[in-house]
């Protein structure tokens, strides 16, 4: 009976006891994953590699989710439009400041092997992600995204999903471009 009267004060939290250890469970993985502002994105956070030193590594960012706009970029390097249209797309992400990015970039790639989306990377000097190749396939969530018109395609998308601007055919991925810089320009920014 002495007993049972110790334990009788812990029997007020008993019933909280479920959630604090829930809590205390998940603080190391919010702790790694850092912030997350872009459910579409968030679930293939472990899908995404970029090249270093002429391989693909694992992509690892503590800022890259919580961009406000992720632009979608179907493209490919056997696709001459791509290639022409790749370099303003790397000038326009290279204008924001690394810390504080407006948008963020997506590659989906439509080339034939993993060994071409790297040298399609490379060589336009790609800063950004791109789903593994081998995901690609099972990436439904993010096709559904492409307009079906030819590539490139660029697709920009808010931190719900919801499409902001999109190319219609394969010759306004430019103006897509240039639509989006405006748009984040007058944007107010909530960089401190």
């Amino acid at each position: 009976m002495r007993r049972f009267n110790r334990m009788k004060p812990f029997a007020r939290i008993s019933s909280t006891r479920p959630f604090l250890l829930s809590f205390l469970f998940c603080l190391p993985w919010a702790a790694q994953s850092g912030p997350t502002n872009n459910v579409i994105l968030a679930a293939h956070s472990q899908d995404l590699v970029v090249v270093q030193d002429g391989q693909f590594v694992s992509f690892k960012s503590e800022t890259y989710f919580s961009a406000p706009y992720t632009v979608l970029y179907f493209g490919a390097g056997w696709c001459p439009d791509c290639r022409r249209f790749s370099p303003a797309l790397v000038e326009a992400y290279d204008r924001q400041p690394p810390a504080h990015r407006r948008f963020e970039v997506l590659l989906l790639t439509m080339d034939q092997s993993a060994g071409d989306l790297r040298k399609f990377m490379q060589n336009e000097k790609m800063k950004w992600p791109a789903v593994e190749f081998e995901k690609v396939a099972q990436a439904a969530d993010l096709k559904k995204y492409y307009s079906g018109h030819g590539i490139p395609c660029l697709t920009v998308i808010g931190p719900d999903g919801s499409v902001v601007l999109q190319s219609k055919d394969d010759q306004d991925a430019k103006e897509i471009l240039k639509e989006l810089e405006n748009f984040v320009a007058k944007e107010p920014s909530k960089a401190k």
